[in-house]
C-alpha cells in the first residue's frame, strides 16, 4: 500500500527536542531517564516550608508514617521522588526506596499492602544484586514466588528445597507461581522483616514506600479510605519503614484525625503543597527545554510566554493541566506547521478540542446541563436545578452521566449537599476574558 508522508516519530523533533517537553508523567527517580528528578524538579527545594517539613519527618529515625496533600496536578508525585531521590543517593544516612509508587485499591487490606510491599522491596534488592546472586538468593527466591512472579527455583547442594510447600529436584529448574492465600499475614511479615534486615545490610538505615491513588479511592468511598487505614494500622508501624500517603486536600483532616488510633501513629500533620508559582511553572518549562535540546539553545517554543499564563490562570496554577493542554495543541497542529503558537490561536483551537471531546458522548440535552455547570464551576444538584430550571429527578440523571464520564467530580460534603467541580479541563470551555 502506498503512502503519500513518511511516519516517523519526529514531531518534537522539528521543535528542536528529543522528547516531549511538556510530559506529563511525575520526574523519574532513575538518572538516566531523559527527565529525571536530579535535573528536571523545579520549586519547592530544600528551604520551602514543604520540604523542611518532608525533611524533619525522613529525619526522624525508626520510620513514620506521613500525609503529603494538595489538588489534583500540582506535582505532588514529583515532590516526594524528588525526596526519595535525595535520601537515597545523596543523604549521608541514606534510605532505600523501590523505583514506583504503590497504588493503594479500593479493596485492599492487610495483606494486599504486604504483597505489594513485599513485590517491589524483593525487586529493588534485586536490582542491587547480580543476576547469579539474585537466582542463588533463597529469600528473593521465596518472596517473589510468593507474589506471583516467576522465578527460577532456588536449588541447594543438599538435593532440592521446598520453597513454600513447592518442592524440585537440584539442579531443575521450573516457574514458580505460589498461591497467595496459602501464607498468613503473620508469614508475610516475617518476610518483609526478613527484606528489611537485608537491606540494613546493605547500609541503608530505612526504606521510604511511597503510595498513590488516594483520590481515586476517596472519591468512589471514603467510607472505605477510612477503613483501610484502620486495618494496616499495625503494619504501619515497623520499625524502619517510613509510609509517604500522598492524597487531595483535607484528606488528613477527613480521614486520619477522626481515626484517634490512626492518627495517633502519624506524623503530626500533612505536608500540603500549593501550586507552583507562575515564575517556576515558566522556569519548569524552560528547564526541560534545556535538557531536551538536541543542540544547545536550538530549539522552537511550541507556544509563547502568554499562552502559558493563559493555562496557569484557567488551571489555577496545576502544572500537569498545564503540560497536557500544551502537548494537546502541539499534537493537533496540521502536519508541516512548526512555530510559536500564539495565545488567540491556542485559546480557539483548545476550546474546539475540548467541545468535540464532550460532543462525542454527550446528547444535546446533556450538553444543555453541561454548559450550566460549566459556568457555574462548583455547584450543588440545588443550584443546577435553579440555573437550568429543570427537575432534581432529572438533573440527578445528568450528573450521574457526567460522573461516570468523569466529566464532574465530588468536590466537598456539608450536611446534606454535596458540592461539584467540573473535571479541571474543562475550565478551557469557560468565556475567555480580555486581559
Amino acid at each position: 500500500m502506498g503512502m503519500d508522508f513518511i511516519l516517523t516519530q519526529s514531531l518534537w523533533e522539528r521543535y528542536g527536542f528529543r522528547d516531549n517537553p511538556f510530559d506529563t508523567r511525575a520526574l523519574s527517580l532513575s538518572p538516566g531517564s531523559l527527565l529525571s528528578v536530579a535535573e528536571a524538579f523545579v520549586g519547592r527545594g530544600m528551604g520551602s516550608a514543604e520540604s523542611k517539613l518532608m525533611t524533619n519527618f525522613l529525619r526522624s529515625a525508626g520510620g513514620g508514617r506521613v500525609v503529603v496533600e494538595g489538588d489534583v496536578g500540582v506535582g505532588k508525585t514529583t515532590f516526594v521522588n524528588y525526596h526519595r531521590y535525595l535520601w537515597q543517593t545523596e543523604a549521608k544516612t541514606k534510605l532505600l526506596t523501590p523505583a514506583t509508587e504503590i497504588s493503594v485499591q479500593g479493596d485492599w487490606g492487610t495483606r494486599e499492602l504486604l504483597l505489594n510491599v513485599l513485590t517491589l522491596l524483593a525487586g529493588r534488592l534485586s536490582l542491587s544484586m547480580k543476576p547469579k546472586e539474585v537466582e542463588g538468593d533463597r529469600l528473593l527466591t521465596e518472596v517473589r514466588a510468593l507474589t506471583g512472579v516467576l522465578v527460577k527455583e532456588w536449588a541447594s547442594v543438599s538435593g532440592g528445597v521446598s520453597v513454600l510447600g513447592f518442592g524440585g529436584s537440584a539442579g531443575r529448574t521450573r516457574s514458580l507461581a505460589v498461591q497467595r492465600g496459602e501464607l498468613s499475614t503473620a508469614g508475610l511479615r516475617e518476610y518483609l522483616d526478613g527484606l528489611l534486615e537485608r537491606i540494613r545490610k546493605l547500609g541503608f538505615v530505612g526504606t521510604i514506600l511511597h503510595f498513590n491513588n488516594m483520590e481515586l479511592l476517596a472519591r468512589r468511598d471514603p467510607a472505605r479510605l477510612v477503613s483501610f487505614f484502620e486495618e494496616v494500622r499495625d503494619v504501619l508501624q515497623t520499625p524502619g519503614v517510613y509510609f509517604v500517603f500522598v492524597g487531595y486536600t483535607g484528606m488528613f483532616q477527613q480521614i486520619v484525625v477522626p481515626q484517634e488510633r490512626v492518627r495517633s501513629i502519624f506524623f503530626g500533620r500533612s505536608i500540603h503543597l500549593p501550586p507552583l508559582s507562575r515564575e517556576e511553572v515558566h522556569q519548569a518549562i524552560a528547564r526541560r527545554y534545556e535538557i531536551l535540546a538536541v543542540q544547545p539553545k536550538r530549539w522552537i517554543p511550541p507556544v509563547d510566554d502568554l499562552v502559558v499564563d493563559y493555562l496557569y490562570e484557567v488551571f489555577q496554577g496545576r502544572i500537569r493541566f498545564v503540560m497536557d493542554a500544551i502537548t494537546s495543541l502541539v499534537t493537533h497542529l496540521p502536519d508541516g506547521m512548526v512555530g510559536t503558537l500564539a495565545t488567540e490561536t491556542a485559546q480557539s483551537l483548545l476550546q474546539q478540542l475540548t467541545w468535540e471531546r464532550v460532543k462525542s458522548v454527550l446528547t444535546e440535552a446533556d450538553l444543555v446541563v453541561l454548559r450550566a455547570a460549566v459556568r457555574e464551576g462548583r455547584f450543588t444538584n440545588s443550584s443546577l436545578v435553579k440555573v437550568t430550571g429543570k427537575s432534581k429527578q432529572n438533573i440527578t440523571k445528568y450528573l450521574n452521566r457526567f460522573l461516570d464520564l468523569y466529566l464532574v467530580h465530588p468536590a466537598e460534603r456539608s450536611g446534606r449537599n454535596v458540592y461539584y467541580e467540573i473535571s479541571p479541563d474543562l475550565a478551557l470551555l469557560r468565556p475567555r476574558t480580555s486581559r
